[in-house]
């Protein structure tokens, strides 16, 4: 929306006397406002309106909502000389409070809402959650009105007082992207724009949209003489230069949505053919087909975004037109506006799949439509990211220019110095390691194979960004068939030129923030590096990920827990739980050293690596192309979207190559080696073996059971340093002193150590948590990992997964290897539920949302049996001797029954919570299966068998013929909307608020629970069938379709209608017509604004699976064409 334009709001009081007319137009031409946003204007009926039109007609559009009650109403003024169009159907609610208009300016299509929340906190909670719908478009949105309340507490004389509303409000500015204008230009402080005795406030505000708050350029709080609020003006029209990066399309990235592009599709297959058909495929005709590509897909993208532009806006001319001619013809050109803008506005929709992409924010696959919510995710990103101020030594730099030459100097001396140290101290370390075997070292050293490719562009994650020829993962997946061959033969050139080709030798490396206070500056060892590399790259480097794997497992011990399959973090936390149980009921002691390496990845010395790799034999082929990556390449670092000087890299693994995981555990491997075989450290003695390391990647544990152990393996740590590049960081390593010490110093050879390991890998192993669970169920962590996925509008399905893929796995991790409280764990059903129902009233027994959809539920996980399930299999299958005899050592009774105690354990044993919770699983499972049964089951089908015998048969479907059923699963795959879909949810599980359900959970039913429309009463059935409506509804329909469509209840409880061909067609119109229903009779009931007939709702719908099934080909639609051409819809 470009200006300069005045946009103002102002509480009025009343506009009735001609007196307060003459003064508002007085005050808005002095002030020159373009657009007021009024409040309070009391005008209730025509006669009002006629008069408001005729005073103002001469300089200002008047749009108004008729005062109902206290509301006294709400309006727009827009100058007439601004050339401004509103859309014919503006929107208001029913109590008057809410005005909202569309309006074009400057061939841009801008909402505007104005707003007068009640007094009540209550009642502008509800106002707040209303508001939702009018601010529910892609269009940019102006907000502006009297709020009624603040968000913070310089807004107000008073302070902050406690309001309900005002968490309402935050969420809905946080969802639609809705900026306060005050904040943005950051006007004066207090600003207060209603003065009432001793009591001041900023409750009149004006909120934009981010894509107008570049355009934000001033802002005025005017006392007015006839109003106890002050007019508050904000200035639209900033002329604001566009930020220029340095270099061309070096950030650039391929769209994966244009791989669904037929016509770049042909293109991209001619370049890849004729680069197929040249006779000497090499390194470096692969390089100059990328480079072609890249030309190619970005001149296409171009021009789609031209034809993209130029569509908007003649589309918005159009509209504009249309508006022009409907004021002329009142009424003539109503439909005609409708589609123009909903395809405008279908076309801003694709602004917010770029945002929901770039925000980074995990997202279901299906279903989940980008939304304003995902630019506030974008910005909040970007922020986090952003590196404003930099602590370089004593000094704070916050140029850009400063900040870039800061990292580019204290990256470059990192990574730039490889460490050359020789002699017997590096030879001792070496003669550590073991040798590969004779017939892997053979497997692992064959030709890449096309296979191998094939099978690793499969396996390729989608969503990560691709390197600096910006082709992502999506783009190898699309073209596999014709790539496959060309990458075998790349491969092979890259061996025999002993070079990789110049992008996949170039890195950019983005830096993570790491925890920090907010309030602090942070410096370069506050961010992590992580390295964007090439897709070509990352295929070779998964190859050979997978080889190395398979040789280096047989030389790196099962102490080391990171990059080698099959071994798991869990393993690691489990044994130093067992170490604190065993010092808390022993009493034995040993000191656990958590070492800390800075900058551990970085600091890796290729010279080092690549000595202990010949020395373990990794052969000649593998070990070639590991060298070969990690020859002459280089990297720049991406500062708030510029682009450092490259930085030549001399060492390091890099974090986000898939080597790094297994080439860091066999680099710290000689060191974990030399300690183990040191006969001096008796470390965690446990006859009658010992454990004296644990690592997982550089966090590494060494365990010792004396001072001078301590000290010894101190000095191991500090000879592996000297030979290898690594770096001893004393301020970040710690110890803990457990069981019985005669002195336990909190500083001991410049490390900090405590009483107990309260950070081990992110979980706190003190002893109170070992006896009370405290550490297994992390609360705070489900609700931060929550807040991405509050706001954005998901399917009842789509929110179980969530549960089930973010949630559950965000307390699963500790949970698993510590006890947990019981109360914890239903406090995590308890908030899956309530985000699934997104309230806190749960509409049915909560334990039918953990059945499978075949079953009634949405499959959601139980946490309280899941983690009955884990300690069970946990029991069954353990093979480490280690926590075997742990079991059976502090298990006591509650183990015996099933493992043994010893019984030199028997007498005086202490049972720990985790082996209670152990017991309790093992008599939970015994009570219900055989053993016969237990022994061979499969942890997943345990899981399901005792859930459903655990589980009664939901209500819904105990009375049916078949308690299974595949209807949720069918249901995924109509071409409906989200709405309709949960709509069927609740249909099915019946908890629509029929008047006999809520009477049943014991809400006030006003009058009676008889229908409203019919004396009969009002339950599911009778709404859907037996009603005067719905049959209306139906008989229309199989008139109007000529389908013979019948439906009764068990049929639509399970979308049973027809077979063969036709019966896709008949289950979507039998879903169209329950949802149009029911939304037919909730406009009856909520007297909605706009309400409409079912037949009237069911047309929208048919019209939206139309447009959908247009888009591509669905199979079972056959029949959907004659539909249309009966309802008089274009065909597709």
């Amino acid at each position: 929306m470009r200006g300069p334009l005045k946009v103002a709001t102002f509480n009025c009081v009343s506009l009735i006397a001609r007196k307060r007319k003459q003064w508002l137009l007085n005050l808005l031409l002095k002030e020159r406002v373009d657009i007021a946003f009024l409040q309070e204007t009391k005008l209730s009926g025509e006669k009002h309106n006629e008069d408001m039109l005729s005073f103002f007609e001469r300089h200002f559009l008047f749009v108004y909502s008729k005062a109902v009650g206290y509301s006294a109403g709400t309006a727009f003024l827009l100058r007439k000389d601004k050339g401004f169009q509103i859309a014919p159907e503006w929107e208001t609610d029913q109590s008057g409070r809410i005005c909202s208009i569309d309006v074009i300016h400057d061939d841009a299509l801008v909402k505007l809402v104005a707003v007068h929340a009640p007094n009540e906190a209550a009642d502008r909670k509800d106002f707040f959650k209303n508001l939702r719908q009018y601010l529910d478009t892609p269009c940019p949105t102006i907000l502006a009105g009297d709020f009624n309340c603040v968000l913070s507490g310089k807004d107000s004389s008073n302070g902050l007082l406690s309001d309900s509303s005002r968490v309402e409000l935050r969420k809905l500015l946080r969802d639609y992207d809705l900026h306060d204008a005050t904040e943005s230009i950051s006007a004066a402080v207090p600003g207060f724009t209603h003065w009432q005795a001793s009591s001041h406030a900023r409750i009149d505000r004006v909120y934009v949209s981010s894509e107008l708050e570049a355009s934000l350029d001033g802002y005025e709080a005017l006392p007015v003489a006839f109003s106890d609020h002050a007019l508050v003006i904000v200035r639209l029209g900033k002329h604001t230069k566009s930020r220029r990066y340095r270099s061309d399309w070096k950030n650039w990235k391929m769209n994966d949505s244009l791989t669904e592009d037929e016509e770049l599709n042909n293109k991209i297959k001619d370049l890849i053919t004729q680069a197929a058909g040249l006779q000497h495929v090499d390194a470096t005709s692969w390089e100059q087909m990328k480079i072609s590509l890249k030309m190619e897909i970005i001149q296409h993208s171009q021009m789609k975004a031209r034809e993209r532009k130029k569509d908007r806006s003649s589309l918005t001319r159009c509209l504009k037109r249309l508006i022009e001619e409907e004021n002329v013809s009142p009424g003539l050109f109503t439909e005609d506006i409708r589609n123009c803008k909903e395809r405008l506005l279908a076309i801003m929709e694709k602004d917010y799949e770029g945002a929901m992409i770039r925000s980074r924010v995990l997202s279901v696959e299906k279903d989940e439509v980008p939304g304003k919510i995902f630019k506030t995710k974008e910005r909040q990103r970007a922020q986090f990211n952003k590196i404003s101020q930099l602590q370089v030594g004593p000094e704070t730099v916050s140029e850009q220019a400063a900040i870039e030459q800061a990292l580019h100097m204290a990256f470059e001396k990192l990574l730039g110095v490889d460490s050359f140290q020789d002699g017997e101290l590096l030879q001792s370390f070496l003669e550590q390691m073991p040798s590969i075997p004779a017939d892997v070292r053979e497997a692992i050293n064959e030709d890449i194979t096309e296979a191998e490719v094939a099978s690793t562009i499969k396996e390729l994650s989608p969503r990560k960004s691709p390197g600096v020829d910006g082709l992502g993962a999506a783009f190898y997946k699309k073209f596999a068939d014709l790539l496959v061959p060309l990458l075998c033969r790349v491969f092979s050139d890259i061996l025999a030129r002993d070079l990789l080709p110049p992008s996949m030798r170039q890195a950019m490396v983005v830096l993570i923030p790491k925890k920090r206070s907010p309030h602090s500056c942070p410096s370069v060892e506050d961010f992590r590096p992580i390295s964007i590399l090439t897709t070509d790259y990352k295929i070779l480097a998964k190859i050979l990920a997978k080889r190395l794997d398979r040789g280096i497992r047989c030389v790196v011990g099962d102490h080391q827990a990171y990059g080698i399959r099959g071994r798991s973090i869990q393993d690691n936390l489990h044994m130093m739980r067992v170490m604190c149980e065993d010092a808390l009921v022993e009493g034995s002691p040993l000191a656990a050293l958590q070492v800390d390496l800075s900058k551990a990845f970085d600091r890796v010395s290729h010279w080092f690596l690549f000595r202990l790799l010949d020395h373990c034999g990794i052969g000649e082929t593998l070990g070639r192309y590991v060298r070969i990556c990690y020859k002459d390449i280089s990297t720049n670092i991406k500062v708030n979207g510029g682009l450092t000087k490259p930085i030549p890299v001399r060492s390091s693994v890099r974090q986000g190559c898939p080597m790094s995981p297994v080439l860091f555990s066999l680099y710290l491997e000689p060191l974990c080696r030399r300690i183990i075989n040191d006969s001096a450290i008796r470390g965690f003695n446990w006859a009658p073996s010992l454990l004296k390391v644990l690592a997982y990647a550089d966090d590494l544990t060494l365990l010792c059971s004396s001072r001078s152990e301590v000290e010894l393996a101190l000095k191991h740590v500090s000879d592996f340093c000297s030979v290898s590049g690594a770096r001893l960081n004393e301020k970040k390593s710690t110890g803990a002193w457990l069981g019985a010490w005669d002195a336990r110093p909190e500083s001991f050879l410049g490390i900090s150590w405590s009483c107990a390991v309260t950070n081990y890998l992110g979980i706190s192993l003190a002893p109170e948590c070992l006896r009370t669970g405290d550490s297994g169920i992390h609360m705070k962590s489900l609700h931060a990992k929550a807040q991405d996925w509050y706001g954005r509008y998901l399917s009842f399905f789509n929110r179980s997964r969530v549960c089930n893929s973010v949630f559950f796995p965000t307390v699963w991790y500790a949970a698993q290897a510590m006890p947990c409280k019981l109360i914890d764990v239903q406090k995590v059903n308890r908030f899956c539920a309530v985000y699934i129902w997104d309230s806190k009233f749960e509409r049915m027994r909560r334990s039918n949302l953990f059945l499978c959809r075949e079953k009634g539920g949405l499959g959601l996980v139980n946490v309280e049996l899941k983690l009955q399930v884990q300690r069970f299999i946990f029991f069954r299958s353990q093979r480490n001797e280690h926590l075997r005899k742990a079991i059976q050592k502090h298990g006591g009774k509650c183990t015996a029954q099933w493992m043994p105690v010893p019984n030199e354990w028997s007498e005086g044993v202490c049972t720990l919570k985790f082996y209670k919770e152990i017991g309790r699983a093992l008599k939970t499972f015994h009570a219900m299966f055989s053993n016969e049964y237990l022994a061979k089951v499969k942890y997943r089908r345990l899981y399901w068998d005792a859930l459903e015998l655990l589980t009664p048969v939901p209500i819904y479907r105990a009375n049916l013929r078949d308690t299974s059923s595949s209807v949720f699963k069918r249901l995924s795959f109509y071409p409906v909307k989200t709405g309709t879909k949960d709509f069927f949810f609740k249909f099915h599980t019946e908890v629509l608020p029929v008047k006999n359900w809520l009477a049943k959970k014991g809400f006030f039913v006003p009058w009676s629970t008889n229908c409203a429309l019919c004396p009969y009463e009002e339950d599911m059935r009778h709404v859907f069938f037996d009603c005067t409506n719905a049959q209306l509804f139906w008989a229309q329909l199989r008139q109007t379709l000529q389908v013979q469509l019948y439906p009764e209840w068990e049929s639509c409880k399970f979308l049973e209608f027809g077979n063969g061909t036709n019966r896709s067609c008949l289950e979507t119109l039998a879903l169209l017509g329950l949802h149009a229903i029911w939304r037919s009779r909730t406009d009856h009931l909520l007297v909605a604004v706009g309400g409409k007939p079912a037949w009237r709702h069911f047309v929208n719908d048919f019209q939206y699976v139309s447009s959908v099934l247009s888009a591509r080909e669905w199979t079972g639609y056959d029949d959907w064409k004659a539909f249309q051409k009966r309802l008089s819809w274009p065909s597709f």
